[in-house]
């Protein structure tokens, strides 16, 4: 059923997004803690370069923990400082086990490359990643501090590309195990349809036998004691009962089929809406009603015969029930497309008060616009319902548009060549 399906496919997505949510927090969280702990390291080994400039390198320093434990730098730590004089010369330029450059280099890369403006930062030189840091000595000479943090973060890199594949494999393993386990889940749900939908047929059929023997009696008093306005609202009022009574079977039924019971054949879709606005045009006119249609001859699509027929007559009898006194009711038949492969249907009708009605919820069971409250309009809601249902099963589309005081449903089918 295509309420189950769409319930299965929303309660997945949903679900889905959940974890997709806690998931790239959770890995957001830990990759932010593990480049700040990587960072504050490295900040802190270049703080101690810079602040003991005028001591020699050191050959170790210990640090109270790491984004992966308790560790320290090791002997053999890449680093080299320049310190420069506040007029510009170079002062001296002490390296430690770094070969990537020579004293000059180091002065040069220095000079060239470092943004003084900037106190600490990152620089790319090859495939190494360097670390620095700007400080002032006591003598107020500039101290730039650099080391060589390559293997660091490749290791965080490393991390981050290690997280966040393993956080894809759980999605999708979560994914296919929602999937399956999915129809469990959703099992009350659709048991509880079931029954709703066993009693609404069960209910119907049931209760065409007294509504069925009311008119009958009504129409019996009727010819022996003459029609009165009494027998005249029971006899209406069976009528609505009946139709509403129908139209709830054929939802229900409606509900229960999918696209695979449906055999689709080549249906002349022009034939199919001539017949049903011709069977609604003398209504029309008693009701003092404009009606148009223009309808393009041999338009065939791949259809159902019977529900394209129930799908037409719902759209022009609600044009037909709920166009304003004395306005106008137009159905529309055309092909349209670059390569003229789709049938558009059309059917419009003058709504003058339906300027602030929520259209969205038009195709909502038992929804009915504040117009249609009055008693006059016979109609329960659910046969838009129905042809929303309807044009889904037929592989359709529909919408519905308010413009310049008319209200217009259209519906699409791809046209068929055989």
């Amino acid at each position: 059923m295509n309420v189950i399906k769409t319930l299965r496919r929303k309660f997945i997505l949903i679900s889905t997004a959940t974890v997709i949510i806690i998931v790239a927090g959770v890995l957001g969280l830990v990759n932010t803690i593990a480049h700040m702990r990587v960072y504050t390291q490295i900040e802190t080994y270049l703080a101690y370069i810079a602040q003991n400039s005028e001591s020699p390198l050191p050959k170790k320093i210990l640090q109270d923990g790491s984004w992966f434990g308790e560790t320290e730098w090791s002997d053999d730590t890449p680093a080299f400082i320049v310190i420069i004089t506040p007029e510009g010369y170079v002062k001296e330029a002490r390296l430690k086990n770094i070969t990537a450059f020579t004293k000059n280099e180091a002065v040069q890369y220095v000079l060239s490359t470092l943004n003084m403006e900037k106190q600490q930062g990152f620089l790319k030189k090859d495939r190494a990643t360097y670390a620095y840091a700007v400080t002032r000595t006591k003598q107020n000479d500039i101290c730039i501090a650099v080391m060589d943090c390559t293997r660091d973060m490749a290791i965080v890199q490393d991390f981050m590309w290690d997280s966040l594949l393993l956080g894809c494999i759980c999605i999708l393993l979560y994914v296919f195990i929602l999937a399956v386990l999915s129809n469990q889940a959703i099992k009350p749900f659709v048991r509880n349809l079931e029954n709703q939908k066993r009693f609404i047929t069960n209910a119907g059929h049931e209760l065409k036998t007294p509504i069925a023997i009311i008119s009958a009696n009504t129409e019996a008093m009727e010819y022996i004691n003459g029609k009165n306005q009494w027998t005249e609202s029971i006899l209406k009022q069976t009528k609505r009962l009946s139709k509403l009574i129908n139209d709830l079977i054929i939802l229900a039924k409606v509900g229960e089929k999918t696209q695979s019971e449906f055999i689709f054949t080549r249906v002349n879709f022009s034939e199919t809406v001539t017949e049903v606005v011709k069977s609604f045009e003398q209504m029309a006119i008693e009701q003092k009603k404009g009606f148009i249609y223009q309808i393009e001859p041999e338009i065939c699509v791949r259809s159902e015969g019977k529900c394209l027929y129930e799908l037409v007559n719902i759209l022009v009898d609600n044009a037909v029930k709920y166009c304003d006194d004395e306005g106008e009711i137009k159905t529309q038949l055309t092909v349209t497309g670059r390569k003229k492969k789709e049938a558009v249907l059309t059917v419009a009708n003058d709504f003058a008060d339906g300027k602030n009605i929520d259209y969205s919820q038009f195709f909502e069971r038992f929804y009915r616009g504040d117009i249609s409250h009055s008693n006059e309009k016979a109609g329960y809601g659910i046969g838009l319902s129905i042809a929303r249902e309807l044009v889904q099963l037929l592989k359709g589309k529909i919408q519905i548009d308010y413009a310049e005081g008319k209200i217009t449903f259209t519906v699409k089918f791809s046209i068929s060549d055989k």
